[in-house]
């Protein structure tokens, strides 16, 4: 059987110093991660002229801005109302295009005739 001598402490010093020297250079290599910034859009001017958007394309349009399109399922009606005005707020906090209180009626009133 053969015993192998202990390092010394000179060569385990070594050893580390060098791991940790390789570990720093890794990190300096290794590219970091970007950022994201937020989606940013437009805010909805009041009076805007042009051709009204039907409750389906007002749907599409508005609810892309933040997510995918939401499944329209089992809610009840009350419940779509109060997303729809919440999902809303959000979009005005934020600096979306944003729904006048008739077009969030129509997509919601939309919403609860096509669920599924």
């Amino acid at each position: 059987m053969s015993r192998s001598t202990p390092l010394s402490n000179g060569k385990a010093l070594a050893i580390t110093a060098g791991a940790a020297v390789l570990f720093a250079v890794l990190l300096l290599v290794l590219p970091t991660p970007k950022r994201q910034s937020p989606p940013t859009a437009p805010i909805k001017s009041p009076g805007t002229t042009g051709a009204p958007m039907t409750a389906e394309s007002l749907f599409r349009s508005r609810c892309v801005q933040c997510h995918a399109l939401p499944a329209l399922t089992h809610r009840t009606p009350e419940d779509w109302r109060i997303l729809v005005l919440k999902m809303n707020r959000y979009m005005q906090q934020t600096g979306r295009l944003f729904l006048t209180a008739s077009e969030a009626q129509a997509v919601t009133n939309y919403i609860v005739e096509n669920q599924k």
